[in-house]
């Protein structure tokens, strides 16, 4: 397999924080720049040396997985988003109980 594999990301679909908990998430067996420029996200990744598989993964399975950690990432953030209000009032309701 070629070394780097290179994603490129658009971020109106991943967030910085989004492809920073993707690289966090490989980091056993990947070391992953992250570079952000204009809208656009870029992913580097190559095998980390203390991995003894990553190095021999296809180009197309790192790939795989590192989109399968973005899109599990993203869709965890946008249910943090949407559910945040309940969240606060779920919150709220508790500590009210606990005044009386």
């Amino acid at each position: 397999m070629t070394w780097p594999v290179t994603l490129q990301l658009d971020e109106r679909a991943y967030s910085l924080s989004v492809a920073q908990r993707t690289a966090y998430s490989v980091a056993d067996d990947f070391a992953v720049e992250v570079q952000s420029q204009e809208h656009r996200i870029t992913l580097v990744v190559m095998p980390n040396s203390a991995s003894v598989t990553a190095e021999s993964l296809p180009s197309d399975h790192v790939r795989a997985l590192i989109l399968q950690q973005l899109n599990d990432f993203a869709l965890r953030e946008r249910v943090q988003q949407e559910t945040a209000g309940i969240r606060e009032t779920l919150i709220l309701t508790a500590f009210a109980g606990c005044s009386r």
